[in-house]
């Protein structure tokens, strides 16, 4: 109970002290630089030294390609009737496409099924993180391209996934894991990761956005379907078919029924796409995605 006590909270204080104008525009960024540089590397030092690998993580890895693709596909598809222009189709596509696997996912994980499984979300987050900087940069690209040549487009890419500090920290871990044990490293990894949660959540609700809910509604509606809806059933029906149970698989596939990635905007915005239905449609996807985590807990721990 005390962990969504604090996720609320977390939420209701970064948006309370915004409303307030107790944090400057752009406060969350300094927040975010903590967390992505500090706090996400420590929970990779923390937990994957301890992962004993597989192949179950390959199913792991697959969801994210998935999502993305169902988020793809059905966008498209209802596209035809509904008639978006091309930057909110792929402002969609790409902010529900992409699973907030760290800064919501991270704290539920943690709430629902305990720390130790963070092991899972770290491997979905880096795909997610992976996918965003390949296929998310590729098709916001398509629709202004900012870039002077194909190779400095590609060295965008490369540059964005090589120097990503949770990255760096896995490899580092990957690399290193048989020092990264010593008690005194991993008291000090616990107590970095520990700040995650907290921070993540306080930089979420700061960045909470409802101003334009009744613009677009039409396309709100079709992304908040996708996302949290339709994307997750096809990812727990494929588990479901392949016969996997267990929580290793539950949490795998609890991760792709996190809300919007938060970070996708940053892509979206860069290529000039349709940046404040993806605000929208992110903060909104945040509530009803934490409001829905339980009912797809329950479901999930049924059929798996």
């Amino acid at each position: 109970m005390s962990n969504f006590i604090l996720i609320f909270l977390c939420l209701t204080l970064g948006y309370v002290f915004r409303s307030l104008k107790l944090i400057k525009k752009g406060g969350h960024l300094a927040i975010n630089t903590w967390v992505i540089y500090v706090g996400l590397p420590a929970v990779a030092l923390k937990y994957i030294p301890a992962i004993e690998w597989s192949l179950d993580y390959l199913y792991t890895a697959i969801l994210p390609f998935l999502s993305f693709a169902i988020s793809f596909a059905v966008c498209s598809l209802l596209n035809r009737w509904q008639h978006f222009s091309k930057r909110t189709l792929y402002t969609m596509i790409i902010a529900g496409g992409l699973c907030n696997t760290s800064f919501i996912g991270f704290p539920l994980v943690s709430s629902y099924y305990g720390e130790e499984y963070l092991k899972v979300a770290i491997v979905s987050d880096q795909v997610t993180f992976f996918l965003l900087s390949l296929f998310g940069v590729l098709l916001a690209s398509s629709t202004k391209n900012i870039f002077s040549t194909s190779k400095e487009k590609y060295t965008y890419i490369v540059k964005r996934i090589i120097t990503f500090p949770p990255l760096i920290a896995c490899i580092v871990a990957l690399i290193f894991h048989a020092y990264l044990n010593h008690p005194v490293l991993h008291d000090l990894f616990s107590s970095l990761a520990a700040t995650v949660s907290p921070m993540a959540l306080f930089s979420i609700g700061i960045q909470l956005n409802f101003k334009r809910i009744s613009h677009e509604l039409n396309a709100l509606y079709t992304g908040l379907f996708v996302k949290l809806l339709v994307a997750p059933t096809a990812c727990l029906l494929l588990v479901y078919l392949l016969g996997l149970h267990g929580n290793f698989f539950r949490v795998s596939v609890f991760e792709m029924t996190m809300p919007c990635l938060v970070a996708s905007s940053i892509v979206i915005e860069k290529f000039g796409l349709n940046v404040k239905f993806a605000n929208t449609l992110i903060g909104v996807s945040i509530v009803v995605g934490i409001l829905l985590s339980f009912a797809w807990y329950s479901v999930i721990n049924t059929l798996l």
